[in-house]
């Protein structure tokens, strides 16, 4: 499974120093460090063990020392023990230059 994962990038991911706080559905919200992220999703550090279904779709608010916090909705697509890959699949068109400005500014600085 991690092959395929994988292999449905897209964009390029950029290690990054960020916080992120996800709505769980029905169970509270979850916090934690950003991994990696891309303009189409972000690999997150796990702090509890979730049990939203792949597939479930939450808010999520993501934070960068020096930029805007930005919000928008994403996609579980994977789960384990240690981590969560989303995917964004809903924002607004403010929240969207944010994250497109933070992915622009990590791609000039060369931080894959």
């Amino acid at each position: 499974m991690g092959e395929l994962y994988e292999e449905r990038r897209q964009e390029p991911r950029f290690v990054v120093a960020g916080k992120y706080r996800l709505q769980l559905p029905k169970s509270g919200e979850m916090e934690g460090r950003i991994i990696d992220m891309s303009l189409n999703g972000v690999l997150l550090e796990s702090t509890i063990n979730t049990q939203a279904p792949i597939g479930a779709r939450m808010p999520i608010t993501i934070e960068f020392v020096g930029h805007e916090p930005f919000r928008g909705d994403v996609v579980l697509v994977r789960a384990d023990a240690n981590q969560l890959g989303v995917e964004f699949y809903d924002m607004d068109p403010t929240n969207f230059a944010a994250l497109s400005a933070l992915i622009e500014s990590l791609r000039k600085s060369g931080r894959n």
